[in-house]
């Protein structure tokens, strides 16, 4: 028992460890919503108990009884713990979102009301509510010029000069991410996933039978990555 006591204090100690650096640089916001940023501390200073816990009982134990040792309850953990210090969080978007469709019906409702600027900057403070607004009242903003930021997304259905300047919308983890933008007509000189600022003019236009805003672009160039790549509710 006591080999498979200092395999589990192990394995305890490096899942505290790879949770609490994912806490202290933000990181772990790749993976939920900053509501439940509280219950990733408890549980990683829960993981720093049971490690102490651990030790506690590897030094209280003075007789050692052999068992069979169970390895394969470890080696998943040994997975996990691997997969979480390999993953690529430069490419976290891209990564969540290479199995996902790009969703054209906006799915979040906002309080916010008409956007007076006659040039709409879309920004992570507007975002949702610029969506909202666009997707409720098209008739109103069409013919206005926009500038919005986000990783060009492309879809197999999409024509060669169609994509979308797209963002992760998180509302709790990354789970139920979802690919949210708009459609961009008029451009074909850019790679998927790259990051970009579009300009052009809002127009409508039918996707899968449904009119939805699209932009008739005017202008692409790429940008660095932001440090806030999600978007939040």
């Amino acid at each position: 028992m006591r080999f498979e006591n200092i395999l589990w204090a192990g394995i305890l100690f490096l899942l505290f460890l790879i949770l609490s650096i994912l806490n202290i640089t933000g990181k772990i916001f790749y993976f939920l919503h900053p509501r439940l940023f509280i219950y990733s501390i408890f549980a990683s200073v829960m993981l720093f108990i049971l490690f102490l816990f651990e030790v506690y009982k590897l030094f209280k134990e003075k007789h050692h009884h052999h068992h069979k040792i169970r390895i394969l309850p470890y080696f998943l953990f040994l997975i996990f713990i691997f997969v979480a210090a390999t993953y690529e969080f430069e490419n976290a978007s891209q990564n969540i979102a290479q199995n996902k469709e790009a969703n054209f019906t906006f799915p979040i409702k906002t309080a916010g009301g008409r956007i007076e600027e006659d040039l709409i900057e879309v920004n992570n403070k507007n975002y949702l509510d610029v969506m909202d607004e666009l997707h409720k009242n098209l008739d109103r903003y069409e013919g206005r010029e926009i500038v919005i930021d986000g990783f060009v997304f492309k879809d197999k259905s999409f024509n060669e000069n169609q994509f979308v300047v797209a963002r992760m919308l998180i509302t709790c983890c990354a789970a139920d991410a979802q690919i949210i933008g708009l459609m961009v007509v008029g451009e074909n000189n850019i790679k998927e996933n790259d990051w970009v600022r579009v300009e052009g003019v809002i127009k409508k236009g039918v996707y899968n039978g449904e009119i939805i805003p699209i932009i008739k672009c005017k202008g692409v160039k790429l940008i660095e990555k932001p440090k806030e790549e999600y978007i939040y509710p």
